[in-house]
């Protein structure tokens, strides 16, 4: 190799680790970035160098060109990556087709082999960029360069041969080299501005913890060896009152003379190693009021590793305090009340997905109800203890708490086993995920007393059915038999009345018509008796019954008695189908007309409306007069049996229809109301279940 090649190729040398430290000098001070357009720039900015490279080249033959292009691109490989060194490579290796000659395509390949190499460093090492060692760099060069040996194995015999025995070792001993330097200058360049940008980054850091540190809302106190305030945030000033001008260099104010030596203390076993973390301090305000503080503390070290002081965290946590000691007593409360109550309370724990179900705990109510020890059962099946709880069905029921977290009341049921019976209500409900709390009560004595009221309201209830039955058979009885003699009374009174009445005295005439009158009376009386005694006693037929077609017939059934009176007697509306007994019905709507036509005014003919309403599924059939109107003091009595307001000579009648009335409408399942006032005529409504419903 010649004086002037070994110059040329020093010169060219100098100048690429000129342009490419001048280069890495601008990249690094541009934070690199991922985006396409900056990648380009790079990309164009390193192709200009490596091409400035290339036209600096030095002739070993003709077509045979050298220069630093493979350490120019095996260092864009490794420090910039794909996209930039793809553009780099791109413009070398339209360069070097323009430039032709017989070494053209060797070139090439160095060039592809060299940012080869370069990428395949970057993305297999994956080395943190600028990490690389001086050794590394070398290696790397000398790896790039045997890859241009290999290629120019390709160029014609002469300049083949030519190149081995001139160029090939001063190539393999100066661009290592170069490889080696100029990735050293790179890679100091990025070290400086990261170095410059970690110093940034560390004075924005410390502005923002100072920044934190000054409003954090929790205290942040610093002392000094001596113990003697160095910082004192915002939180601190709120927690206790002190502002930081009256604290700075002086010892912390909240720490009385009473708790001074032990605050002493307790610095003291910090700077040992032993810091403070979570413990609880009563300490005072300025204004002398008590607060709570949760302490985190710490020994604060310098620059060197030495002891400068202590820094402390105190969270305000008296209303937590305060909270914790009412949740205490209230849990103490409930702890008294689970002890001493006389309602059985057992805890459950569902095991092995659903398993089994084993005990917890039961209190000492449930323990005496149940008769087991609560030592002896905590963590057993509950089905081992209490054999008898699924047959109960309560076992289930806790199962499906358990899955569904809904609380359940199981029903009043006796428990046996061989062991215990006895009547218990149980209410279960989820405490946790998989624990469950059956509070139960034993109600054996209230069932047993309950099973005898049962028994003797049934037995009452027999009696009085028995004695309803004996006292219905008496009144028909009596009413049927009472018939015979008083027909005979009557039969006997009418002949005398009829032959012999022109002989008696008027005083005999006189007493014989009361005679007759009275047997009328009496006639009139049995029958309504035996009326109202037979209400009831056939069996009870409902059926759908239009009540438009029933009103129409007990119409045309009393019509010679509204001729007589007089009477007029209106249907106002459409009548609907109710649902009822069409015989009781009848019997019900006959005595209301009868009892509307009995009651009227005197000198006035009796007006009778009938019409009906229908609400939330029942009819309201009214029957209105413009009688002689009820006090309201007598609306309830009225419908009693032989109930009477007025006297025979007044107004004829039994004093059993309205009776009838309401006992015919009871059995249907039915009510009769009365709206009346004296002297402005009567409303009886009849509620009766509708059709439709």
């Amino acid at each position: 190799m010649g004086r002037e090649a070994l110059t040329a190729l020093m010169n060219n040398a100098a100048l690429l680790i000129t342009l490419v430290v001048l280069y890495s000098v601008f990249y690094t001070k541009s934070i690199p970035s991922r985006l396409a357009s900056r990648q380009i720039i790079s990309g164009l900015l390193l192709g200009l160098v490596t091409v400035a490279v290339m036209m600096n080249s030095w002739q070993l033959s003709p077509g045979v060109v050298f220069d630093t292009r493979t350490v120019v691109l095996g260092l864009i490989g490794l420090f910039f990556g794909f996209l930039p060194s793809a553009i780099a490579a791109s413009m070398a290796i339209v360069l070097r087709l323009l430039m032709g000659g017989e070494g053209a395509l060797p070139g090439i390949g160095t060039i592809i082999s060299s940012v080869s190499v370069g990428l395949f460093w970057r993305y297999v090492v994956k080395k943190k960029i600028g990490d690389h060692s001086l050794l590394e760099l070398y290696l790397l060069g000398v790896v790039v360069h045997s890859f241009m040996l290999i290629c120019m194995l390709f160029l014609p015999q002469h300049s083949r041969e030519t190149f081995f025995s001139i160029t090939a070792l001063p190539v393999m001993i100066i661009y290592p080299l170069a490889t080696m330097v100029v990735g050293w200058a790179i890679t100091d360049q990025i070290a400086r501005q990261r170095g410059k940008a970690a110093e940034k980054e560390l004075v924005v850091m410390s502005e923002r913890l100072a920044t934190i540190v000054k409003t954090s809302p929790i205290a942040i106190v610093t002392i000094d060896l001596n113990y003697n305030v160095t910082g004192w945030n915002e939180a601190a000033e709120k927690i206790f009152g002190w502002k930081e001008s009256e604290v700075i260099g002086k010892p912390l104010p909240y720490v009385d003379e009473n708790h001074r030596e032990a605050h002493r203390k307790m610095n003291e076993e910090t700077l040992k190693g032993w810091p403070v973390r979570g413990a609880r301090f009563v300490r005072h305000r300025k204004d002398g009021k008590e607060v709570v503080v949760k302490v985190y503390n710490a020994p604060i070290h310098d620059e060197k590793g030495n002891l400068a002081g202590l820094f402390g965290i105190l969270e305000d946590v008296t209303e937590q305090h305060k909270m914790e000691l009412a949740l205490n007593e209230s849990e103490l409360l409930f702890r008294q009340l689970y002890v001493n109550m006389n309602v059985g309370v057992a805890i459950y724990r569902v095991v092995n997905d659903g398993d089994d179900v084993v005990f917890l705990d039961m209190n000492p109510a449930g323990c005496r109800i149940t008769g087991v020890n609560r030592e002896e059962i905590i963590g057993r099946s509950v089905r081992a203890i209490f054999p008898g709880v699924t047959d109960l069905g309560l076992y289930d029921r806790i199962l499906d708490v358990w899955k569904s977290g809904y609380s359940q009341h199981h029903p009043v049921k006796e428990y046996h086993d061989g062991r215990l019976t006895f009547w218990a209500e149980n209410f279960i409900y989820r405490h946790k995920a998989d624990e469950i709390v059956v509070v139960f009560e034993d109600v054996t004595e209230r069932e047993m007393t309950l099973e005898e009221l049962e028994r003797r309201v049934v037995r009452r209830t027999e009696e009085l059915e028995e004695a309803n039955r004996e006292l219905e058979s008496f009144a028909y009885s009596v009413s049927h038999d009472l018939k015979a003699p008083l027909r005979a009374i009557r039969g006997f009174s009418k002949i005398v009345s009829d032959r012999y009445s022109s002989l008696l005295p008027e005083e005999g005439s006189r007493y014989l018509g009361f005679i007759v009158k009275a047997g009328e009376d009496m006639s009139e009386l049995i029958t309504g008796l035996l009326e109202y005694s037979r209400v009831g006693k056939a069996v009870l037929r409902r059926e759908v019954v239009s009540l438009q077609d029933l009103v129409s017939d007990c119409i045309s059934t009393l019509e010679s008695r509204i001729v007589e009176e007089e009477a007029e007697v209106k249907v106002l509306s459409d009548l609907p189908d109710v649902y009822a007994d069409r015989s009781l019905l009848r019997r019900a709507l006959t005595n209301l007309l009868q009892n509307s036509l009995t009651y009227h005014k005197s000198g006035e003919h009796p007006v009778i409306k009938v019409y009906s309403d229908e609400q939330n599924g029942f009819v309201n059939l009214t029957v209105e007069d413009n009688g002689i109107g009820i006090e309201s003091k007598f609306h309830e009595r009225i419908f009693n049996i032989f109930q009477r307001l007025h006297t025979g000579d007044e107004y004829p009648g039994t004093g059993i229809g309205l009776a009838i009335v309401k006992k015919s409408v009871a059995l249907m399942g039915g009510d009769v109301s009365l709206e009346s006032e004296p002297g402005k005529g009567a409303r009886f409504t009849i509620k009766i279940k509708g059709a439709s419903s």
